[in-house]
Formats: structure tokens, C-alpha cells, sequence
């Protein structure tokens, strides 16, 4: 929550949502993250959500790349989010357009955290 004074606002308790993303490690190689990030900053795609709310991306990563432990290389990342205190993890759209292990990332994530499906453009 804030209030705003003339001096610019002031968070009172604490309650900034705290979002993670996680991306494809093998896209990450060519791709900065630069249209997820453009879509937090703009309230767009996936963060329309937030249009009204005080939130922060506080972890940023990508997957382990991809081998027979992706799921359980997700899920050791997501403790770390957990501990952080974030309640939502962002699944980028290049992971849900191009993962094999998408469907079990989701379900996994699914357990501890609300799993948003993509980042930015189309659902």
C-alpha cells in the first residue's frame, strides 16, 4: 500500500506483490528478455494484471537448459522464489511456445505458486 504526499509516495507495510519470470535458457542465449521486462514496465500481455497494483519482478531466470532434470532443475529455482516471498511465477511465452516440459513445469509450479502462462503478446 502507498500514500501519496507531495514528496512522492511512501510504501506503507510492506506490500509490494513480489512476481518471478522464469525464461528458456536455450532462447536466452538470443533473446535479452527485453520484451518481457517491456511488457512489466508496460502493464501489457500477461501484466495487464497489475495495472492497478504495486508489484516488483524480483527474480529473473532461466531454465537449466534442456536435459532429462528440467522439472526438478524448476522446481530447486522456484524454493529460491519461494523464499523470497514471491506468490506468482511467470512462465515467458517463449517457454510456453517452445518447451517440451511446459505442461510439467505448469503443474509442478502449480503446487506453491500461481503460474501465469506467458509474459508478453497473445495468450
Amino acid at each position: 500500500m502507498y500514500y501519496m504526499l507531495d514528496s512522492g509516495r511512501i510504501n506503507i507495510g510492506g506490500c509490494m506483490e513480489k512476481i518471478g519470470i522464469i525464461n528458456c535458457y536455450e532462447i536466452s542465449k538470443k533473446c535479452a528478455g527485453v520484451g518481457c521486462i517491456n511488457a512489466f514496465n508496460e502493464k501489457s500481455g500477461a501484466f495487464d494484471k497489475y495495472a492497478f497494483k504495486d508489484v516488483e519482478i524480483t527474480n529473473f531466470v532461466q531454465c537449466n537448459g534442456c536435459n532429462d532434470n528440467a522439472t526438478v532443475d524448476i522446481i530447486e529455482k522456484s524454493k529460491k522464489m519461494e523464499a523470497e516471498g514471491i506468490k506468482t511465477i511467470h512462465l515467458s511465452t517463449c517457454i510456453k511456445s517452445d518447451c517440451k516440459w511446459y505442461d510439467e513445469f505448469v503443474e509442478e509450479l502449480s503446487k506453491k505458486f500461481e503460474v501465469i502462462d506467458f509474459t508478453h503478446g497473445s495468450e
